[in-house]
C-alpha cells in the first residue's frame, strides 16, 4: 500500500497536519477546561457562601424574634408580648416554659405536659445561650419544625425558657431554589450527617449516605473547595459552606455533565474542526504532491522501458529544466552513459579474456605433463634415499660396535698397564732384597773370617798349653774347618745373589720397557677408540641427515602432487574462466551500445592483454632445476615444507613462483 513514493510522501505530511491540528486542539481544550472549572468553581463558591449567608440571617432574625420574648417575664401579662412575637416571627407557636412545670402558650397544651422535660428546655438550660434545636417533623402538619429557645437565668436560678416553633417551608424553598443547571440541586446536612432538607423530601432526616455510601459528615467538611461524589450514577461536583450560627452545612450538588458542557461542545467541536483540516489538507496535499511527482513518473516509465526492453543504451531523458527532477534525468544519463562505456570496455575485455585462458589451459596442460614427469623422479630419488639410508644405517650399526669394541680393548690395555706396573714394583722389591741378602752374606762372611782367625789364634794357644790344650786345640781346629767353610758357602751365595741381581736389574729394565710399550698401547688404543666413536657419530647424523633428505624428498613428492593437482584445477578454472568470457560476451551483446565508446574499450582491451599472465616460460626453470642434482643442505630443502602441509594453495602470481621454485 505505501510502496508508492507519492503515497508515503501524502500519508506523511497528512500525518504532519493531523498531529500538528490534533496536538492544537488538544492544547485549545485543556486550556479552556482549565478556565472553565476555575470559574465554575470561583461561581459555585459565590453561589454557595451567599445562599449560607441568607440562611444564616433567616436564623438570627428567628433567634432575635425569640428572644424578645424574655421581656414578657416583666409584664403582668405575657400573652400581648408573646403574640407579637409569633406573629412578628410567623412562628407556628410561641410559649414559655416555667421551673415550676407551668406551660405558657398561645396553642392549648394537653394536661400535665411538663415543659421541664422537653428537649429544647433541657437544651437552653444547659447551653445557657440560645439554641436551635434538631429539626423533626411535626405530628399534626407533617412539616419540618425547628424550635428556638433560651433560658432566662442562669443554670442555677432559670427563671424560664422561651422557645418558638418555626416551620422550615422556606428555607426548603429557597434551598429546592439553588439550581446551578437543571438537574444540579442543594441540601442541608447536620454536623452528625443527617440530611435536613432535601429536594426529595423522602431524603429528609435519613443520612447522607443514601445519597453516595461514600459521603459522610467529615467528607462533607473538607469539600469547601469543591470535592466529587457519584449521586444516583451521576458524577457531581459538591461545594460545601457551613452556616453561621447553627451545626448546618450547605451543600450544591453540580451535575458534572451539565456545567463541562460548554468543554464537551467544545471538544465536539474541536474534534470536527480538525477532522474536516485533515481532510482538505489530505486533499491539497495529494494535489500539489502529485503535480510535483508527475515529471518523476515519466523518468519512472523511461526506466522501466529500458529495463523491460532489449538494453537499449542509446536511450536518454529529457533534462529541460532545473528542478530536481531535471537533474536526475541529467544524472541518469551521465551514468547510462558510463554504463555503455563500461560494457563496452568488458565487451572487449572478454574477448581478451577468452584468448589468454585459452593459452592459459594449454601451459597447465605442457605444466601438467612436466610435473608428472618430475613426480616420477622424485619417486625414483626417494627409493635410492630409502636403499642409501639402509646401507648408512648398517655402517653406523658397524661403527658402534667397533667403538664398543675399541673401548673394551682400551680398558683391558689399562688393566695390562697396571699390572705391568705392579711387576716393575715387585722386580725393584726384589731387587733391594736380594742386595739386603749380599749384604748379610758380607757380614756372614766376616763373621767367618773372624771366626777363622780366632779359631787359628785358638790352635796357637793350644799348641803352647801342650798336651792340656790339645782337645782344645781339636775343637778349635774343627772350628777353622766351619768358618772356611762358611766362608766358602757365603762366597758362592755371594756370587749366586750377584748374578741374580744382575738378572733382576735386567728384568727390571725389560719390564720398565713393556710398560712403556703398554703405556703406548693404552694411548693408541684411546686415540682409536675416539677415532671410532668420531665414525659412529658422523654415521648417525649422516643417517639422521640421510633420513631428513628422505622426508624432505617424500614432502616434494607430495607438494609436487599437490602442484600437479593444482595445475589440472588451474586447467579446469581457466577452462571454466574461458566459459564465463564467452558467457559474458553473450550477456554484453544483448545490449545495444553507442559507438563512441568504442575507443576507450579499445584501450582497456589492451591493458588486458597485457595484464594476462602466460604459463610457459616456466617450464625451462623447471626443467633446470630438475636437472640439478640434490644438495645435502637439509634448510634449504625444509624450506619447502610449508607448501606441502595441507595450505591451500594460491591459483595467482604467488602459485607460479612455486611450481618454479620446484
Amino acid at each position: 500500500m505505501l510502496s508508492s513514493l507519492r503515497t508515503r510522501l501524502i500519508v506523511i505530511c497528512a500525518l504532519i497536519v493531523a498531529f500538528a491540528m490534533i496536538a492544537l486542539s488538544v492544547a485549545n481544550i485543556f486550556s479552556v477546561r482549565r478556565d472553565t472549572l476555575a470559574n465554575l468553581h470561583t461561581q459555585m463558591a459565590q453561589l454557595t457562601d451567599t445562599n449560607a449567608a441568607n440562611i444564616a440571617e433567616w436564623v438570627r432574625s428567628k433567634r432575635t424574634i425569640t428572644g424578645s420574648m424574655k421581656q414578657a417575664l416583666s409584664q403582668a401579662d405575657v400573652i400581648p408580648i408573646v403574640s407579637a412575637a409569633k406573629e412578628a416571627g410567623a412562628f407556628d407557636d410561641a410559649y414559655i416554659g416555667y421551673p415550676d412545670k407551668r406551660m405558657l402558650a398561645l396553642h392549648p397544651m394537653p394536661a400535665g405536659y411538663d415543659p421541664t422535660g422537653r428537649p429544647w428546655y433541657v437544651q437552653a438550660v444547659n447551653a445557657g445561650t440560645p439554641v436551635l434545636t434538631a429539626p423533626y417533623v411535626d405530628a399534626t402538619t407533617g412539616k419540618l419544625v425547628v424550635t428556638f429557645a433560651e433560658a432566662v437565668g442562669g443554670k442555677a436560678d432559670v427563671k424560664a425558657v422561651v422557645g418558638s416553633d418555626v416551620q422550615l417551608d422556606n428555607v426548603v424553598r429557597n434551598v429546592a431554589g439553588i439550581k446551578p443547571t437543571p438537574s444540579s440541586f442543594a441540601f442541608i446536612v447536620g454536623k452528625d450527617g443527617v440530611i435536613i432538607t432535601h429536594p426529595n423530601k423522602e431524603l429528609a432526616l435519613k443520612p447522607v449516605s443514601a445519597l453516595d455510601p461514600a459521603l459522610t459528615a467529615q467528607s462533607l467538611a473538607s469539600m469547601e473547595k469543591g470535592g466529587e461524589a457519584k449521586i444516583n450514577g451521576v458524577n457531581h461536583l459538591l461545594y460545601t459552606k457551613t452556616i453561621e450560627g447553627t451545626d448546618w452545612s450547605l451543600v450544591v450538588a453540580l451535575n458534572y455533565a451539565e456545567a463541562t458542557h460548554s468543554i464537551t461542545t467544545l471538544l465536539t467541536t474541536s474534534v470536527v474542526a480538525a477532522i474536516l483540516a485533515i481532510v482538505v489538507a489530505g486533499i491539497l496535499l495529494t494535489l500539489t504532491i502529485t503535480g510535483l511527482l508527475k515529471r518523476l513518473s515519466v523518468v519512472r516509465d523511461a526506466l522501466e522501458d529500458i529495463a523491460s526492453g532489449e538494453g537499449d543504451l542509446t536511450r536518454r531523458l529529457d533534462t529541460q529544466g532545473r528542478d530536481e527532477l531535471s537533474q536526475i534525468a541529467n544524472a541518469f544519463n551521465r551514468f547510462i552513459d558510463k554504463i555503455a562505456g563500461t560494457l563496452l570496455e568488458i565487451r572487449n575485455a572478454s574477448v581478451s579474456v577468452k584468448t589468454s585462458s585459452s593459452e592459459i589451459a594449454s601451459g597447465n596442460l605442457d605444466l601438467s605433463g612436466r610435473t608428472e614427469q618430475q613426480a616420477g623422479s622424485l619417486e625414483e630419488t626417494a627409493s635410492a634415499m630409502e636403499e642409501l639410508t639402509s646401507t648408512v644405517k648398517q655402517n653406523a650399526d658397524n661403527a658402534r660396535q667397533a667403538n664398543q669394541l675399541a673401548v673394551s680393548a682400551s680398558e683391558v690395555a689399562v688393566q695390562g698397564g697396571a699390572v705391568v706396573a705392579q711387576v716393575v714394583d715387585t722386580m725393584g722389591s726384589i731387587n733391594a732384597s736380594a742386595r739386603k741378602i749380599v749384604d748379610i752374606i758380607s757380614v756372614i762372611d766376616g763373621i767367618a773370617f773372624q771366626t777363622n782367625i780366632l779359631a787359628l789364634n785358638a790352635a796357637v794357644e793350644a799348641a803352647r798349653a801342650g798336651e792340656q790344650g790339645r782337645g782344645f786345640a781339636v775343637v778349635a781346629s774343627e772350628v777353622r774347618s766351619l768358618a772356611q767353610r762358611s766362608a766358602t758357602a757365603a762366597k758362592e751365595i755371594k756370587t749366586l745373589i750377584d748374578a741374580s741381581v744382575h738378572e733382576v736389574d735386567a728384568g727390571s729394565q725389560l719390564v720398565a720397557q713393556a710398560g712403556n710399550t703398554m703405556t703406548e698401547v693404552v694411548s693408541s688404543v684411546r686415540r682409536v677408540t675416539d677415532i671410532v666413536g668420531e665414525i659412529s657419530a658422523a654415521s648417525q647424523e649422516q643417517s639422521s641427515g640421510i633420513a631428513e633428505i628422505g622426508r624432505a624428498i617424500t614432502q616434494m613428492d607430495e607438494a609436487t602432487q599437490q602442484n600437479a593437482a593444482l595445475v589440472e584445477q588451474a586447467a579446469a578454472a581457466a577452462q571454466s574462466l574461458q566459459d564465463q568470457a564467452a558467457h559474458l560476451a553473450d550477456v554484453v551483446a544483448e545490449f545495444k551500445l553507442e559507438d563512441r565508446a568504442a575507443m576507450p574499450a579499445a584501450r582497456v582491451a589492451k591493458a588486458v592483454v597485457k595484464r594476462s599472465v602466460n604459463v610457459t616460460p616456466p617450464a625451462p626453470a623447471l626443467k633446470a632445476k630438475s636437472a640439478t642434482p640434490a644438495k645435502p643442505e637439509v634448510a634449504r630443502i625444509a624450506a619447502a615444507k610449508p607448501a606441502s602441509e595441507g595450505k591451500p594453495a594460491k591459483t595467482g602470481g604467488d602459485g607460479d613462483g612455486s611450481w618454479e621454485e620446484f
